[in-house]
C-alpha cells in the first residue's frame, strides 16, 4: 500500500529542498514564462495526483496548481475538469460561456454535464445564477434546521439564505441583529427588494418607537442596543426567531458583545422555543456561540470548498524586498522589484481597477487617500462627478478633504464620515470606473460589499492590537466576490487569485515582521481557534466574569441569568439605570446616593428640563455628582470632572436639539475653537482616533488647535461631530432616556435631544432610518408626495417623489438615500 501523501511530508526539506517539484512550482508561482513543456506536464500530473488526497491541504495544493495553470496560459481545460468534478458549477459555466466553442457538435457527456450543471440554477436578482453544491448543501441546510450557525465567506448567498428564513417565518415575530446602525439601511434596502416580503410585511421596524403592540407578527431589523430598548419599553414581547449577522463579533468581552448575549438570554427566558440563526464569514467552532445557561445548541455544516485561492504578497519598503508567500508550502519566494520611494508608490504600480488600502485609524486613511490621489493626479471632472463633489460640498463643507479626494479618483471609509456620506461612499466606488482606490479602516469588516481586485494592508493593526487570523481572513475576503467574478460581460477567472499585498512601509509598526504575519494568519497547515472572550459564553476564557455579567442581566430581566439570590435595586432610579443598561458605575453600591441626589435635585423647586445646559447639568447632578464611576465609564468620566466638558456638551446638544446641519455645526465648532485659542488655552481634548499629543497623561488624545490650518480645523470639525453624535448615542441619551421615565424632562424637549426635533412628521421619518437632512427636505418641500401611517409609523412614497427630486436638481445624496430607503 502507498503512503498516503500529507502536505507535511511535502514541506519536509529533505523532500523538497532542490526537488524538481518545487523548481517547476516556483516557476509557476512566480515566473511562468520560464516553465518547460515538461514542466507543465509534471505540475499537471502531480495535481491530478494531489488532487485524490486524503489531506485537504494536498488537495488544496492540487487545486491551486490547477488553477495557476489555467489562467497563466489560458488553457481553461484542465480547470473545467477539476471544477466540475468538484461541482464548482460558477466555475465550469463562466467557461462555457466564455471560452468554450459555441455551436460545437455536443456528445452524450457534453450534454449530460451541461444538463447535471442546471441542477444548481437559481434565479438572481436580474437573471439566473448558478450555486456550487457547497453553497447548494448550506442553503438546504438553512432550511431545514434551527438554531444554527451559517458560516460562509462573502458572496455565499447569506443574502438568500435569510430571505428564505422570513419566508418560512412569515407569521412570526423576526428580528435581524446587525452590528451597526450603518448596516439597518442596507439590509432593509435588501429585503425590501424581495416581493414577498415587501408585501407581507408593509414595513421593517428599524427603530423601537416603530414597534406597536398588537403585531400578530412583524420584521425588525435592529442594532442590539436597539433591541434591548423594545424588549424593556415591551415587557410581555417575545420573538420566535432572531437572526444575528456579522456574529463572531459575539466572541468578544467588549460592552456590546455581552449586550447581544444578554439580549439572546433574555428572549430565550420570554420562549422557550425561540430560535435563533447565526450568520458569520468566519468561525472555526459553532459550539463556541453556545449561550451559558440555556439549552440552546448551535448546529453548523462545515463546507470544505475554496473556489478562491488568494495570492499573498509582502514588500518591505526599507529592505526594498518582495515576497510571494505561499500559504501551501509555507515559504516565501523572492520576486523582482522595482525601487519604490514610498507604500503610495509601490500601490499607484500595482493598482488594478478597484483597490482597497487598508489602515488602522482614520486620520491615517485619510492621510494616504489625499496622498494617493495627488500622485494618481486629477481624473476628468465628468457631469456625474461634478454632482458628486457638489452635493458633498453642499451637505459637508466646500473644504472636506473626501472632495479633493474624489477629484483624483480616491474616496475613504471610516467610522468619523457621516453615516449617509459613507453609504454614498460605498455606492459611487461601485457604481463609477473612476474611483479606483476605497481607503478604509476595520468598517470595512462589518458586512460591507464592494467590487474590488487587490487590497493593500499598510497597517496590520485593528485597534490597539493586531488583526487576528479571523479578521485578516475576513478582510481579505472583502476582494473579489464571486459577483465580479463570474459577471459574463466583466469577469475574470483571474479574481479567483485575489492579490493581497502586506507592506512593512511608513505606516507599519518598525518591528512587523511580514512572513511571520502571513504564517501565522494563512499558513494552510495553522490549526486555527476562536478566541471566545465573551463571559456569557459556555466555551469562555473569562468565565471567572461570568457572575457579575449574569447578575446584571438579571436586574435587567429577573429569570433570565439562571441565578438566584441576587442584590436587586430597591429605588426607582436604580431599577431604571439597570433597564437602559448603565455600565459607568456600580448601581446597586451607588443608589442610595443616586436616590438622593434625585430628591435633592427635586427638592431644589427645579423647573421640567427643557434646555440642553439645564440637561447636561441634571445628569450631572443626578448621576455624576459624588458617584464612583468605574472602568468602563470611559469618557463620561470628563463630565463629572471637568465644568469645561459640561459646557461643551450643553452646547453639542443645543445643536442637535434644533438638528443642526454639518455646515452650522462646523461653522460653530470653528468659533468654538477660536474663542478657546483666543482665552490662550489652546490644547483640546479629541480622543485617540485624532489625538496627535499626549496632555496630563501618555495616550495621544489631543491636538493643539493653534497649529492647525483653517482646513484642517474644518476637517477635524467634520469628524468630531460625528464622534460626539456617536458619544452622545451611546453614552447620555441611556440618562435621558431615564429622565423621562422619571418625568423630570418636558416631553417635546425630549423629542428634540432625541431625535433633533419635535415634529411629528420628521419624527416618524427618522425612526424610519431617515436622515435629518433628507426628513427635513420630504416635510418641508415633498409634503403631499408622502404618506405617513402614525399607527404603524410608516412612510411611504412613489417614484414619482425621486422624479421630482432629480427635476429640482435635488443634492445627489438626498436622492441616492431616498431612492435607497423607498417602501
Amino acid at each position: 500500500m502507498l503512503n498516503e501523501i500529507t502536505i507535511g511530508k511535502i514541506r519536509y526539506r529533505g523532500n523538497i529542498d532542490d526537488s524538481a517539484f518545487l523548481k517547476a512550482y516556483e516557476k509557476l508561482q512566480t515566473n511562468c514564462e520560464l516553465l518547460s513543456y515538461d514542466e507543465k506536464f509534471y505540475l499537471l500530473k502531480l495535481a491530478i495526483l494531489f488532487l485524490n488526497s486524503t489531506d485537504k491541504e494536498v488537495v488544496l495544493l492540487g487545486y491551486c496548481i490547477i488553477l495557476r495553470y489555467s489562467n497563466k496560459f489560458k488553457d481553461y481545460g484542465p480547470l473545467y475538469d477539476v471544477a466540475m468534478s468538484r461541482s464548482y458549477i460558477p466555475i465550469t459555466k463562466f467557461i462555457e460561456n466564455k471560452y468554450l466553442v459555441k455551436n460545437a457538435k455536443q456528445s452524450f457527456s457534453d450534454l449530460y454535464l451541461s444538463a447535471y450543471q442546471e441542477n444548481f440554477k437559481i434565479r438572481g436578482d436580474n437573471n439566473h445564477i448558478y450555486r456550487s453544491l457547497g453553497q447548494m448543501i448550506l442553503n438546504k441546510f438553512s432550511e431545514c434546521m434551527d438554531n444554527i450557525a451559517i458560516v460562509a465567506p462573502t458572496s455565499y448567498g447569506k443574502s438568500e439564505m435569510i430571505i428564505a428564513k422570513i419566508q418560512a417565518h412569515l407569521t412570526e415575530k423576526i428580528c435581524i441583529v446587525v452590528p451597526s446602525k450603518a448596516l439597518l439601511a442596507q439590509t432593509r434596502k435588501g429585503l425590501m427588494r424581495n416581493e414577498i416580503i415587501r408585501n407581507h410585511f408593509g414595513k421593517i421596524i428599524t427603530h423601537p418607537d416603530m414597534f406597536r403592540n398588537g403585531d400578530s407578527s412583524f420584521l425588525a431589523v435592529l442594532t442590539q442596543e436597539r433591541l434591548l430598548r423594545l424588549l424593556q419599553k415591551n415587557k410581555q414581547l417575545a420573538l420566535d426567531l432572531v437572526m444575528v449577522d456579522e456574529a463572531h463579533n459575539i466572541l468578544e468581552n467588549g460592552k456590546r458583545a455581552h449586550l447581544l448575549a444578554q439580549v439572546l438570554l433574555i428572549l430565550k427566558n420570554r420562549k422557550k422555543l425561540f430560535l435563533v440563526n447565526f450568520f458569520t464569514p468566519f468561525l472555526c467552532d459553532v459550539k463556541n456561540l453556545n449561550i451559558t445557561n440555556t439549552d440552546i445548541d448551535i448546529k453548523g455544516k462545515p463546507i470544505d470548498e475554496n473556489m478562491k485561492i488568494e495570492k499573498f504578497f509582502a514588500y518591505d519598503l526599507n529592505k526594498n524586498e518582495k515576497y510571494l508567500y505561499d500559504q501551501f508550502l509555507n515559504r516565501p519566494f523572492p520576486l523582482n522589484v522595482l525601487d519604490f520611494e514610498s507604500d503610495i508608490d509601490f500601490i499607484s504600480h500595482h493598482k488594478s481597477e478597484k483597490n482597497i488600502i487598508y489602515l488602522n485609524r482614520p486620520v491615517k486613511a485619510e492621510e494616504v487617500a489625499m496622498a494617493m490621489a495627488r500622485t494618481e493626479g486629477k481624473i476628468i471632472i465628468t457631469e456625474a462627478v461634478q454632482k458628486i463633489v457638489d452635493s458633498i460640498s453642499d451637505l459637508i463643507h466646500p473644504d472636506y478633504n473626501l472632495i479633493q479626494c474624489i477629484k483624483g479618483g480616491v474616496v475613504y471609509h471610516h467610522a468619523g464620515i457621516p453615516d449617509v456620506v459613507r453609504l454614498f461612499v460605498e455606492d459611487i466606488f461601485s457604481t463609477y470606473l473612476e474611483f479606483k482606490y476605497i481607503v478604509t479602516t476595520s468598517t470595512l469588516l462589518e458586512g460591507v460589499n464592494i467590487p474590488a481586485e487587490k487590497i493593500f494592508v499598510l497597517t496590520p493593526k485593528k485597534g490597539p492590537g493586531n488583526l487576528t487570523d479571523s479578521q485578516f481572513k475576513n478582510l481579505v475576503g472583502r476582494v473579489c466576490r464571486f459577483k465580479e467574478i463570474f459577471d459574463i460581460k466583466r469577469g475574470d477567472l483571474k479574481l479567483l487569485e485575489p492579490e493581497i499585498y502586506l507592506i512593512k512601509g511608513n505606516y507599519a509598526p518598525g518591528n512587523f515582521a511580514l512572513l511571520n504575519f502571513y504564517s501565522t494568519r494563512v499558513n494552510s497547515s495553522r490549526i486555527n481557534k476562536d478566541i471566545v472572550k465573551n463571559p456569557l459564553l459556555k466555551n469562555s476564557e473569562n468565565q471567572a466574569e461570568a457572575k457579575e455579567v449574569l447578575e446584571y442581566l438579571e436586574n435587567m430581566e429577573p429569570g433570565s441569568s439562571g441565578l438566584t439570590d441576587v442584590a436587586s435595586p430597591r429605588t426607582e432610579i436604580g431599577k431604571l439605570c439597570f433597564e437602559n443598561n448603565v455600565y459607568d458605575f456600580n448601581i446597586i453600591k451607588s443608589e442610595v446616593i443616586l436616590n438622593k441626589n434625585l430628591n435633592t435635585y427635586d427638592s431644589a423647586g427645579n423647573e421640567k428640563i427643557n434646555n440642553a445646559g439645564s440637561l447636561i447639568e441634571g445628569i450631572y447632578e443626578i448621576f455624576l455628582k459624588d458617584v464612583k464611576l468605574n472602568d468602563k465609564a470611559g469618557n463620561i468620566i470628563r463630565l463629572q470632572n471637568e465644568p469645561k466638558a459640561r459646557n461643551f456638551y450643553a452646547m453639542f446638544i443645543g445643536w442637535r436639539a434644533v438638528g443642526a446641519p454639518y455646515p452650522l455645526m462646523i461653522g460653530s465648532f470653528l468659533r468654538y475653537w477660536k474663542k478657546i485659542e483666543q482665552s490662550g488655552e489652546t490644547i483640546i481634548f479629541v480622543g485617540s482616533q485624532r489625538g496627535d499629543i499626549t496632555h496630563d497623561g501618555h495616550q495621544k488624545l489631543w491636538v493643539d488647535i493653534s497649529k492647525k490650518t483653517e482646513i484642517e480645523r474644518i476637517n477635524l470639525a467634520i469628524a468630531k461631530i460625528k464622534e460626539e453624535q456617536e458619544f452622545v448615542d451611546f453614552n447620555i441619551i441611556k440618562f435621558v432616556e431615564i429622565l423621562n421615565d422619571l418625568n423630570v424632562i418636558d416631553g417635546d424637549f425630549y423629542n428634540q435631544v432625541k431625535y433633533g426635533t419635535a415634529n411629528k412628521y420628521m419624527i416618524c421619518m427618522l425612526k424610519n432610518g431617515f436622515s435629518m437632512e433628507l426628513s427635513k427636505i420630504f416635510v418641508n418641500k415633498y409634503f403631499e408626495h408622502v404618506e405617513f401611517n402614525f399607527r404603524n409609523d410608516s412612510v411611504y412614497y412613489s417614484k414619482a417623489l425621486i422624479n421630482d427630486m432629480i427635476r429640482n436638481n435635488e443634492n445627489e445624496i438626498l436622492i441616492f438615500e431616498a431612492r435607497n430607503s423607498m417602501h
